[in-house]
This record gives structure tokens, sequence and C-alpha cells, in this order.
């Protein structure tokens, strides 16, 4: 079975076979010693270094602790009691262990674990916005990917990808592959491009520094993907810093910090500058708290905002601003991009915003823009890249702009589905296609 299809199985339902699919992966028989690579400073790469402290622990690891990061509709289906027994008994012989492998987004991952004895198996992890673990596998490893030989290749493989899906890869200005790269997508957190865009005029014309402090209130707290919003209150975060999460580990408070400071305005300022086909469809700009709130929040208010013109919609987000965010991360159960609630560009769109961000020639833009080249993701000859991408209900996509002294490269690919679930499972196929790119378009 491939990969995609492993994930989707193992995210439509949670069994203790799919839990102890590797039990075979652990007998007497020493492995090989494996190279290792580095766990992303991500909420999912935490609970996947969590998981790995448990199987390396000297004590057997308990279904309390089990209990405390395991999400309810796992619970239901496989006990806590259960998953520590089968940890204990078939995984924890082989510590320790080595990843070998690493692909993922902010909240769904995929390592290869090769341990002391047998052979190395897959890790497959979900988890929701407060880090708990809605899906687990412990697998076979995945059949090695098969790199695509031409970009040819990657398009026809790209129509394997479930639900809408549009790409783009330039070569400097020229178009090398196109795939529906002008329709208008979801793009979950690739939406904070415009953010960092905006931030970078406002500190070209003087009116915000990199230094200035911005002060946490209760009010701005969002919810995770992120680390501020857990900050005490009156916390203080440099501009510098906040864009920085952002970009990096997907900070949702640090991007409201910045778009309250800015004003969105000037972010929707920011849409139209960096010639976004449709400007309109990101006006007015969106908190991820606003979101939070219009999407899975009081149903009046989702009615409110479809009946109200411009001005009404603005007030509307004022009167959410100016209150805690009152939805909690169980309430972020399904889909809502269906009903337009995300950001909205097309492939070509975020090329674009890639190429202002780069026109800046602001040290502090490109360096924020290249701390996370993508989790996992294999650069090959490029020196530099900057990347943002995104994952939420039903959405995945991925932006790269890679450049060396003598040429430049940009990749996006965004995909959505209804289907939550395969969207989920196609994650690896994803992103191994976004590196055949990046390695065929140099």
């Amino acid at each position: 079975m491939t990969l995609a299809r492993r994930l989707a199985a193992a995210l439509s339902f949670v069994a203790v076979a799919a839990l102890t699919a590797c039990a075979s992966a652990a007998p007497g028989t020493p492995a090989s010693a494996a190279a290792s690579v580095d766990i992303p400073d991500t909420p999912v790469g935490e609970r996947v270094s969590w998981i790995i402290d448990r199987l390396e622990a000297d004590a057997d690891t308990t279904p309390g602790e089990w209990a405390r990061v395991l999400h309810e509709s796992f619970l239901a289906q496989v006990p806590a009691e259960q998953v520590a027994e089968l940890v204990n008994r078939q995984l924890r012989p082989a510590a320790p262990f080595t990843v070998t492998a690493y692909q993922g987004t902010e909240t769904q991952a995929v390592a290869t674990l090769a341990g002391a004895l047998g052979d190395p198996f897959d890790l497959s992890l979900t988890i929701d916005g407060a880090s708990r673990i809605t899906g687990m596998v412990f697998g076979p490893v995945a059949e090695p990917w098969s790199p695509s030989a031409s970009l040819g290749e990657v398009e026809q493989r790209l129509a394997d990808l479930p639900g809408e899906v549009s790409a783009l890869v330039l070569r400097g200005d020229e178009e090398a592959l196109a795939v529906d790269a002008n329709r208008l997508a979801p793009l979950a957190s690739a939406f904070k491009l415009y953010v960092l865009l905006a931030v970078a005029d406002a500190v070209a014309s003087g009116d915000l520094s990199w230094d200035e402090k911005l002060v946490l209130r209760d009010i701005d707290r969002s919810l995770p993907s992120g680390e501020l919003q857990t900050a005490p209150t009156g916390t203080e975060v440099s501009v510098r810093d906040a864009a920085s999460a952002m970009i990096r580990i997907s900070d949702n408070t640090a991007t409201d910090l910045l778009i309250t400071r800015l004003g969105r305005e000037r972010v929707e300022a920011a849409v139209e500058r960096s010639g976004h086909s449709d400007p309109a469809v990101l006006s007015p700009f969106f908190s991820t708290k606003e979101l939070f709130t219009l999407g899975w929040g009081d149903a009046s208010l989702r009615a409110e905002w479809k009946s109200a013109d411009d001005a009404g919609k603005r007030a509307l987000l004022d009167r959410i601003d100016a209150a805690p965010l009152a939805v909690e991360v169980a309430d972020v159960a399904t889909p809502v991009w269906q009903d337009g609630f995300d950001w909205f560009a097309s492939a070509n769109d975020i090329a674009a915003v890639h190429r202002a961000l780069q026109q800046t020639q602001d040290a502090e833009v490109l360096g924020i823009l290249s701390e996370n080249p993508g989790q996992g993701l294999d650069l090959g000859t490029w020196p530099y890249a900057a990347f943002k991408g995104g994952s939420s209900l039903g959405v995945l996509t991925g932006s790269w702009f890679a450049r060396d002294d003598a040429s430049e490269a940009t990749v996006v690919w965004l995909m959505a589905d209804d289907d939550a679930q395969a969207v989920t499972g196609a994650m690896s196929d994803f992103f191994h296609l976004a590196q055949d790119a990046l390695r065929l378009a140099h």
C-alpha cells in the first residue's frame, strides 16, 4: 500500500491493527547504523520528539502520559492503556531510535525511525491546534520515492493528488509548468507572506521599526499554531521576532499582533502592490482570530457577515477584535474554506508576492523567509530558499523561491479538498513533487 493510502486510512480511523503495524519491526536482530536528521521546532515536531522520549525513557510509559496527549476521538477507539501496553511491548525494546527522514507541516508529519534492533518504521502523526494527537500510525517504511525525471512527469503526478490542485514552476520569469495557475485557491498560512510584505513596506517608509516592541493583550490571543498565545499578558515581542515566528513556525498570535499594529488597510495595500489578480477577495483582510471566529464561532456572525456590505463587514471585525477569542480548538472540526472563510490567491499571485518580497532587498525579510525552507525537503544545489506553506482542514499549500548567483526558480503548490483526510494522506507526495520541481527547475 502506498504511503498516501496508508495515511488516509490511518486518519479515517485509528485501530489497534494500525497502531501495531510495525510489531514485527523490533525482533532481536541488530539494525544497521543510520544517519540522523533534525526534527523541526514546530508543534507536530515537538510532539514527535515527545513520543521518541517516551520510547527511549528508562521506565515504561504510562497510560496517564498518553491520556494527556491523545484526542478524545482517538481515545474513543484505542484506550490509553492499550497504547501504553503496545508501545512498551512492541516498540521500546528497539530503543534507542534515530530519525532518518522527516516531512511535515505545522500539524502533520511522517518521521522514519531506525531502532537499535529490527527494521526502521514510519511514525505518521497528526495533531490538533492544542497539540493533541488525532491520528498516529506506526507502520512499515513507505516505499522509496521514485524521483520525477522531468517537469512533465511532475505535472502528470500532480494529477493524482486529491481535490483541486494548482501548481506553478518558474525559471526566472519563464513559465516551466502551470496547472490551473490562475485559479483562486485557499492559502491557509501562506497568506502570511502578504503580512510580511506589509511589514517590510512599513519599515521602508519609516512608519515601523524592526526593533519596535509589541505588547500582548488578552484580546490578541489566537489559536495555535504557534507559541505566543500561551505567553503571559503584557509579554513584549519585537516586530522582528513576531515576523520571524509568523513565517518560521506560523505563529497565529504573532501574525495578529502585526496586523493590529499595521492596520488591515496597510496589509490590503500590500496585497494590491504585490500584483494580486483580484485583491477584493482579500478585503477586508482577516486576522487569524477573526477567521476562527467567523469560521467556527457563533453561526449568527457568519450569517451577518454574508449579508453585510464592506462597511458592515469591517464593523463586525472590529467587534470581534474587541473581545477575547471565544472559539476553542475542539470547535475547529470541519473545513470552512468552501464557504469563503480562508485567504485566497492563485499560484501566480503567490509567485508574485514572493518576487515582491525579494525585491525589498531587506536583509531582515530575506533572512526570515529562509529560516524554515520546508521541513524535510532536500533543496538540492540551491544555496538560498525562501519558503512559506500552510495547512488547515482540507487545505495544504507550499511555496518556494530559490536562487543562486546565476539563476532563480519559484515553485507554488496549492491543494484543497472537502475531504480533509484525503489531503492529509497526500502530504508526502505533495512535498516529494515540490522537491522534484525544485531540482528540475535548477
